[in-house]
């Protein structure tokens, strides 16, 4: 067979085979499930957990639960479990909201469980999570004095302490305390009740303070020059049960030894004092002007001079 001839057989073949493949019956196709759409279900829901502050409750359905615009004769979705009152309303038809009368204080804890028999627009059963919580947490610290942060604390500093929510007494004696620098084992507290107690106050007050209040010390002096941390720790409960779950840490520093300065005009300074000029005693820390007033210049003879103030 020449060349030519060849090409034209192999030609034909091709073809052939082409025309079988066309004409064989091709495989059906798998049969593929219908994609049945989820029950419905809370999708979004906050807060959560532990939260400071909190004013409004949201949640968001996966589906319509109410007619859009419509939203009258709609059952409550949720039962809540709350000692603080608030108002529920439905932004549309998939999203709910509560509304709190105000910002929460600390101490608090909500449950919003599913309503029973709860269905959607379309009449299915919610399905999914059933009950959300959240909490305010335990009494936490929200100011201090002295701030936090001061390097120039005594070292039998009393601290007043501003919170979000009263503890109990017990719980604070269990679980504050202070760490210091250079002392292995943690400080206790004792709380400042009483009459000195209301001294301090009015320090701060005109009147009675419109927050908790705890003030404390140290069970010991702090050393000098120390790096002190005001621990406020896991544990602390409110009156209303609510403890809180981590550590609050407030540093502050102590003051470097007590010093007195004396000072005075010189000609050079291996010259006296220039006597027609002032003489002045400065402290590192304030001293009471009734102990200030005991240190006296004595000259030849026994000759003393007492101190005046000096002007602002």
């Amino acid at each position: 067979m020449g060349e030519p001839a060849r090409i034209r057989f192999l030609r034909r073949l091709i073809v052939g085979a082409a025309c079988l493949l066309a004409l064989s019956p091709l495989p059906a196709p798998a049969q593929v499930p219908a994609l049945q759409p989820a029950d419905p279900q809370v999708v979004h829901f906050t807060p959560q957990g532990t939260v400071k502050r909190v004013r409004q409750v949201t949640a968001r359905f996966s589906e319509a639960m109410v007619p859009l615009g419509d939203p009258r004769g709609a059952g409550d979705p949720f039962e809540i479990t709350c000692p603080e009152p608030g108002t529920a309303r439905w932004v549309d038809s998939r999203n709910w909201a509560y509304d709190f009368a105000r910002d929460l204080p600390a101490g608090v804890q909500c449950t919003f469980r599913i309503s029973p028999g709860l269905t959607s627009l379309a009449g299915k059963a919610i399905a999914g999570q059933q009950v959300f919580a959240f909490s305010t947490g335990g009494p936490a610290i929200r100011s201090s004095v002295p701030g936090e942060g001061n390097e120039w604390i005594d070292e039998e500093q009393a601290f007043l302490l501003r919170l979000d929510a009263e503890p109990t007494e017990a719980s604070v004696l269990q679980h504050v305390s202070f760490s210091v620098e250079g002392v292995p084992e943690r400080v206790g507290i004792r709380l400042i009740t009483g009459k000195e107690r209301e001294e301090i106050l009015k320090t701060r007050y005109q009147g009675p303070a419109a927050e908790p209040i705890v003030i404390l010390q140290a069970t010991r002096r702090f050393p000098n020059g120390a790096r002190v941390n005001l621990v406020w720790g896991k544990g602390v409960t409110s009156q209303s049960g609510v403890s809180t779950d981590q550590d609050q840490v407030l540093p502050f520093k102590t003051r470097g030894p007590f010093t007195a300065t004396f000072s005075c005009e010189r000609e050079n300074r291996q010259a006296g004092c220039i006597p027609v000029t002032h003489m002045t005693v400065q402290f590192s820390a304030p001293v009471c002007w009734d102990q200030a007033q005991r240190v006296a210049l004595v000259g030849p003879g026994g000759r003393r001079w007492k101190p005046e103030a000096a002007k602002p």
